[in-house]
């Protein structure tokens, strides 16, 4: 019997698919038509033949992860929902059009999403981080409830971003072979052939990280069938490299014309033609759907009830570890508070405050990029994650920023709460990751140290002037920026509160400790650390080590006659989100060693940078940069003149 005969139904599912993601394409006016007739066998072929999943319950637990990485392909994923009857006609017809539920790129919104993805590579970064997340888990909660595969399509573009290599560099280190790639690998990207930009040779590439490679013909559901069950049997991440037409069928298969631009009408109903779907918008092959959703729920019946049966049957103590995983409960009520020391440095007490956490908080999991000692994020005694320990809380990353940022992404979509560690500078490299974070709402914790030029000695380089101000700018993320550990215990409590992305921002060596952070209001992103005497005239605003500097600025005006309010704001966002009048309109200075711009909307009167740094110890480049009490108090002295008496 033919491959056709065997699997006649199954293209014809396929074949529907493909046709689907035209419609969708042609209606929207807009899309990616090629990976949609090259790749569908691969998606179809992995949902009916292996995804262990609920379609009745998007988010049961422990369902295989899928990451479409090459996020152009969303209408071939939408239409494999629309013949899965997980997505409406009306849904599919609004396509990329405003106000619809199915957008451009995947979303977490869509149903059967597990990770939003758009900028190439950082789905398979995701997908390390869910990889580990699961052995982790499957460690330390439940062995047979959270015991899922990740699974991956990529496509050329994402290989070629250095995000993917950083990130399957570490897979493959952690030898996490429950993650499985599928390489749609048909030698074109947008813009021309694969060859115009790259000559490398992807299986020694693959060799050298060591991964199980197989090579497949991408229209074969045979061969990815046989592939991906050679796959369980690895102990090696693995990937199916399938050797994919693109924009098959078309007048311009095998194209880079057919990536991204909606095929003409003429061409798509050739097409249909060749496939054997009639001529009708958004057809839909009822016995088609029908076989395809029949297919998964007679693959998954007894696997759910074995799943509800095991579940039912725990002891409540092991149910009570494995709902807080599966209901996603990854607030905490952090309450201590004594950690008031004199001459520590704030990323001393931040790694005293993250060890408690964690050693009460199960689910906090991460590490650095290779600066957990400079960072002070070491979890102590909790142990190393790694093949030989996945029940370690401590994640070497290597000097993989953006990789890093994308993995804690992937672990927090499986309901960790993970957390990173770089210097501020640096944020730069992971900003891709940061932006995603915020895009999907993810409780990520970013700890940035050494945050200003008061780093010194490294030079400009390592001065971080204006990632304070850039990372503002960023919608949903909240940045913390403490001046003493009260302030610090107040960020930490707020942070692991809220399910919204974090950033720690925290200096290299700052040790000053004020009585008056006493009454800080985190949820207020900023209060009165220092009062005015009767009648404010000067308003000082600033955050972090120069709260400080403002303190000693105020004392200077104090003196001369001038009655002063000190404003600290730890969290801008929690600010602008209550807005409490605290900084009046006039007369109002903030001091900032980064860039002068961090305040703009607050005050043009700004003491701060509009260049680079120096090199120099950091007292001889605050006294260089005159960021001193009596350079800020007499530059204030002089331009308000006798206005104030």
């Amino acid at each position: 019997m033919s491959k056709k005969n065997i699997y006649e139904e199954d293209y014809k599912v396929i074949n529907n698919m493909r046709c689907l993601s035209l419609d969708m394409i042609n209606h929207a006016k807009s899309g990616h038509p090629g990976i949609c007739l090259g790749a569908s066998t691969i998606l179809y072929t992995l949902y009916s033949r292996f995804m262990n999943i609920d379609l009745n319950n998007s988010n049961w637990y422990n369902r295989d992860r899928f990451i479409l990485s090459a996020g152009h392909g969303a209408p071939m994923f939408y239409s494999m929902l629309y013949m899965l009857h997980l997505i409406s006609l009306d849904d599919v017809k609004n396509f990329r059009k405003l106000g619809g539920v199915l957008k451009g790129h995947p979303e977490l919104s869509i149903p059967f999403v597990d990770a939003a993805t758009g900028p190439l590579g950082q789905g398979i970064g995701m997908s390390v981080g869910m990889a580990i997340a699961e052995r982790y888990l499957n460690k330390t909660i439940h062995k047979t409830l959270i015991n899922h595969y990740t699974y991956v399509l990529c496509g050329d573009g994402d290989l070629e971003e250095g995000i993917s290599y950083e990130a399957l560099a570490l897979a493959s280190k952690l030898k996490l072979n429950k993650l499985i790639i599928l390489y749609d690998n048909n030698n074109v990207t947008l813009d021309s052939d694969l060859g115009r930009t790259s000559s490398e040779d992807i299986i020694t590439r693959f060799k050298a990280l060591n991964f199980n490679i197989l090579v497949v013909d991408g229209d074969s559901i045979k061969d990815i069938e046989q592939a991906i069950n050679k796959c369980f049997s690895s102990d090696m991440p693995n990937i199916i490299i399938c050797k994919t037409t693109i924009g098959k069928y078309s007048k311009v298969e095998g194209s880079n014309i057919s990536h991204g631009k909606p095929l003409d009408m003429e061409d798509i109903l050739n097409i249909k033609s060749k496939l054997g779907i009639p001529n009708e918008e958004f057809y839909l092959d009822n016995d088609s759907s029908n076989y395809f959703v029949g297919i998964i729920q007679n693959r998954m019946y007894m696997k759910l009830r074995s799943f509800n049966r095991s579940y039912n049957n725990l002891k409540q103590v092991d149910k009570d570890r494995v709902d807080m995983i599966f209901n996603n409960d990854i607030t905490y009520n952090f309450r201590k508070s004594n950690y008031h020391e004199n001459n520590t440095s704030l990323r001393d007490i931040s790694g005293k405050i993250l060890n408690d956490i964690a050693k009460e908080f199960p689910l906090l999991m991460g590490g650095s990029a290779d600066l957990s000692s400079s960072c002070k994020t070491n979890l102590l005694d909790l142990g190393i994650f790694d093949s030989n320990n996945y029940g370690g809380r401590n994640i070497y990353f290597g000097i993989r920023e953006h990789a890093m940022g994308a993995i804690m992404n992937g672990m927090s979509l499986s309901n960790l709460r993970a957390f990173g560690s770089t210097f501020l500078v640096f944020s730069d490299y992971l900003r891709g990751a940061i932006r995603m974070s915020a895009i999907m709402n993810l409780p990520v914790i970013y700890i940035f140290t050494h945050d200003s030029i008061t780093v010194g000695e490294d030079g400009i380089t390592h001065e971080p002037i204006e990632q304070l101000a850039s990372l503002e700018l960023i919608p949903n993320l909240y940045i913390y920026r403490p001046c003493d550990s009260n302030e610090l215990i107040a960020c930490y409590k707020d942070i692991l509160n809220n399910r919204h992305p974090s950033v720690l921002v925290l200096p290299r060596d700052n040790k000053e400790y004020t009585e008056l952070s006493k009454k800080v209001d985190i949820k207020s992103g900023a209060y009165i650390i220092k009062e005015e005497k009767k009648r404010k005239f000067v308003t000082l605003l600033a955050n972090g080590e120069e709260v400080h500097l403002a303190l000693k600025v105020s004392e200077v005006l104090n003196q001369n006659k001038i009655d002063t309010r000190v404003v600290s704001m730890p969290c801008k966002k929690n600010y602008l989100n209550n807005r409490k009048h605290l900084i009046p309109k006039n007369n109002v200075y903030a001091i900032t060693y980064g860039i002068k711009d961090y305040y703009y909307g607050y005050t043009r009167k700004v003491f701060g940078m509009n260049k680079f740094g120096d090199t120099g110890n950091k007292m001889d480049l605050l006294n260089h940069f005159k960021f001193t009490e009596i350079e800020i108090s007499n530059k204030i002295i002089k331009e308000i003149g006798d206005k104030h008496e």
